[in-house]
């Protein structure tokens, strides 16, 4: 059962989904000056509710050292965060254009820091998000 699609119908209508593209993190490739440059796969198109961060949420963030605009996701597919000790990347969620989208989300990105709730076996996940500077 996917819970998560029901309580979607509902929530959609106060809070309606946005488009988005997903790119999954594949590591990072080592620049001709040394530095490292986050590598990612090819967008896939996704769907996303942006809700606000609840004060455990945001606890939870802090004590990560994150700092930012943040805000929480729910998207219908698995996403990774930044994991210092493996030394890997965050997937990005890339926030679209469309004129239905508010004006402050629109064109924007984001990298997943945590993942809040990650439901394997029903195909989605709530994650906790921080803006990226415009590249």
């Amino acid at each position: 059962m996917n819970l998560r699609g029901i309580a979607n119908r509902s929530t959609q209508r106060i809070n309606p989904n946005l488009p988005a593209q997903a790119k999954a993190s594949t590591g990072y490739t080592t620049g001709a000056s040394g530095k490292r440059v986050p590598s990612y796969a090819d967008p896939v198109n996704i769907t996303v509710q942006i809700q606000a961060l609840g004060k455990k949420e945001i606890e939870h963030l802090d004590a990560l050292n994150i700092s930012g605009t943040e805000t929480a996701a729910y998207v219908d597919m698995q996403l990774s965060a930044v994991d210092r000790v493996t030394q890997s990347g965050g997937d990005l969620i890339v926030i679209g254009s469309a004129t239905t989208i508010p004006v402050q989300l629109r064109n924007t990105t984001w990298i997943v820091t945590a993942v809040l709730e990650g439901w394997t076996v029903s195909g989605w996940c709530k994650v906790g998000l921080t803006r990226q500077m415009p590249s």
